[in-house]
């Protein structure tokens, strides 16, 4: 317990002062309303693994695909159609604990120029170093960076959305941190990378974020099983979570996603649809959640994932 509560404490300090940055102008008109928070329908944490498994050209056509995907027509239409016409995002990188970093300050989305901003800002958001994968650690963070901004921004829907290659092996046990996260009324969506051509590849890491990272009302994963699909995705992904129905979804299915700018040599082939979606809910990996114990355990025989590279 003394070593969660210095955990908790160090989560604390480390957690930088917020505000809301370029967003703060969108609706401040006078001193009067810059005292008043900021009403969206959804305020989203992005959450990015930056572990040693994924490279530099797997990150970046992960931070293309994810730009290319806000600047989306068919994702700034689903923003636009919620109750207010606005989201909150932010961002994060993980890897080790005390490697993680807010990487991306709150943003407010309400029209493609916003939406646009927000993709740039993404497209040039720097790596942030790190080596191991403490999925526990990001729910952590983007906890707090979600609690630390209610002041300033409202909502009654919070979603952290994770989106990484490999599962829980460094930091608090996950399941602990899941369920505190999900007590918080936060959903947890995840986006696992299983590309078994990419740097890191981990079998039936779909099913483990199915039973240990996604979590909450309405959450769901959707796995990505090649580096060129990822745009396709993710763009998925917000629609659905964004709209929390399908009709938003299928309809993007009409028009192909924009390619991204950066592709692996395998990724020339036109992308496929997005996999179907997969609920969270228990499987076999439940009550497994963490490699060798978890606390900084190493890869290798766990659940399916011996065939992990990193």
């Amino acid at each position: 317990m003394a070593s969660q509560r210095n955990h908790s404490a160090w989560w604390r300090r480390a957690l930088p002062v917020l505000s809301l940055g370029t967003a703060a102008g969108l609706f401040a008109a006078s001193p009067a309303s810059q005292a008043k928070p900021v009403e969206v329908d959804l305020k989203l944490v992005l959450a990015t693994d930056v572990s040693g498994s994924i490279n530099d050209e797997e990150l970046g056509i992960e931070r293309e695909g994810t730009a290319a995907a806000f600047a989306d027509a068919a994702v700034i239409k689903a923003i636009q159609a919620g109750a207010l016409g606005r989201i909150a995002v932010a961002a994060l990188d993980f890897s080790n604990p005390e490697a993680d970093k807010v990487t991306i300050d709150w943003h407010i989305i309400h029209d493609r120029a916003t939406a646009m901003a927000l993709a740039e800002t993404i497209r040039d958001t720097p790596r942030t170093p790190g080596r191991r994968t403490s999925v526990s650690s990001a729910l952590e963070m983007g906890t707090l960076l979600l609690e630390a901004s209610d002041a300033d921004i409202v909502s009654t829907r919070k979603v952290i959305d994770v989106s990484g290659d490999g599962p829980n092996n460094s930091g608090n046990p996950m399941m602990e941190i899941h369920d505190k996260t999900i007590a918080a009324g936060i959903t947890v969506n995840g986006l696992p990378v299983m590309d078994d051509n990419a740097n890191g590849y981990y079998p039936n890491l779909d099913k483990y974020y199915a039973a240990c990272v996604a979590g909450g009302k309405g959450a769901f994963v959707i796995a990505v099983h090649n580096y060129k699909d990822f745009t396709a995705g993710m763009r998925h992904k917000l629609i659905l979570e964004i709209s929390q129905n399908d009709n938003g979804v299928k309809q993007a299915r009409l028009a192909p996603a924009a390619p991204p700018r950066l592709l692996l040599k395998t990724a020339a082939e036109t992308p496929t649809l997005p996999p179907a979606i997969l609920h969270s809910g228990d499987n076999e990996f439940t009550g497994h959640c963490d490699i060798q114990g978890g606390g900084g355990g190493g890869y290798g025989g766990f659940g399916g994932f011996g065939n992990g590279r990193f």
